[in-house]
């Protein structure tokens, strides 16, 4: 058994994403996801019992392997199953001898494989050239030849060579997925970072940044303590020095509770009228009469961070009168 530039397990092998002559490469992330079974084992019927011992030292090695007529399921059209099987296997081990190089159906299963994206990967059991549609195919396919008895020694082989690159696929797949998440995280982050603190902050059907609900929360803590001096004054106006002071601050202390509730009533407008939303703002509620603005917002501040839900508008295209005569 021989095999020109040696690169994975002691062969290398010909990534058929487009074109036969590409280099091997990583599997894309989204065939990785259909992949069914790892190999889909094409030979001429001639070929059955070599291909049949192919499949079982696969399999045996931990391989899933993907055989007609045994994965034809009773009632599935032949020719669909061969493509459905091609379109989830992440390699094809083609059984290459005279009878299937002029096989017009490996040449359609060995086409398909390389429009699906499978890596080829041929086993020549007979010393035969290939047809010019087939060498157009697989022209810088690297041959694995197994002309030698005892077959066993070159499946075997061809085991181990292919668990080898489905694990570099598997590999290449991690490291894209670390770096696109690593790019995600990245992105987000440097997204909330360019959002200032104080953004939106009258616009209650807005989802806030952590740093923006505590913009939110100083800001309407100003307000909130501006309201509640001015309510205070006014309720002290007339009233002798001594109590004066007592009684604006006890009504500033009562202003606090409708304010709260009305900030309440519009955060949660825009929102989930889910459990904890409304103990969020039964806590509000609660901390103004205890502790005023400076409690009764915290819980109105994480509200704000929770997701809107859009609500339903009707389409003025939809809306529409029926005149009965």
């Amino acid at each position: 058994m021989t095999a020109a530039s040696p690169a994975v397990a002691g062969f290398e092998f010909s990534s058929a994403a487009g074109s036969a002559a590409q280099s091997p490469q990583a599997e894309t992330p989204a065939r990785a996801a259909a992949a069914t079974f790892d190999v889909f084992i094409s030979y001429s019927h001639v070929d059955k019992a070599t291909a049949d011992a192919t499949c079982a030292t696969l399999e045996q090695a931990g391989i899933r392997c993907w055989i007609a007529p045994r994965d034809i399921m009773p009632g599935d059209e032949w020719g669909a199953a061969i493509v459905k099987a091609i379109d989830q296997c992440r390699a094809m081990v083609l059984i290459f001898s005279a009878s299937a190089n002029s096989s017009k159906q490996i040449r359609r299963e060995v086409e398909r494989a390389i429009h699906a994206g499978a890596t080829i990967i041929p086993v020549r059991i007979e010393n035969v050239a290939p047809t010019e549609a087939m060498a157009y195919f697989m022209s810088t396919v690297h041959w694995l030849d197994a002309l030698t008895a005892p077959l066993d020694d070159h499946l075997q082989r061809l085991a181990a060579s292919i668990k080898a690159l489905l694990q570099a696929n598997a590999r290449g797949r991690a490291h894209d997925e670390r770096a696109s998440g690593a790019s995600a995280a990245a992105d987000a982050a440097a997204g909330n970072a360019k959002k200032p603190m104080f953004q939106e902050i009258m616009n209650f059907a807005y989802q806030r940044t952590t740093k923006q609900a505590i913009g939110w929360y100083l800001m309407y803590l100003l307000i909130g303590s501006v309201i509640g001096f001015a309510i205070g004054r006014i309720a002290a106006t007339g009233s002798a020095p001594a109590d004066a002071l007592n009684i604006g601050l006890v009504a500033g202390q009562l202003s606090a509770i409708p304010y709260h509730v009305v900030l309440a009533v519009l955060l949660l407008w825009h929102r989930a009228k889910s459990a904890s939303n409304i103990m969020l703002v039964l806590g509000s509620v609660v901390l103004s009469i205890l502790l005023g603005g400076l409690g009764g917002l915290i819980p109105l501040a994480v509200l704000s961070r929770r997701p809107i839900v859009e609500r339903f508008r009707p389409h003025p295209s939809r809306v529409g009168f029926v005149l009965v005569h």
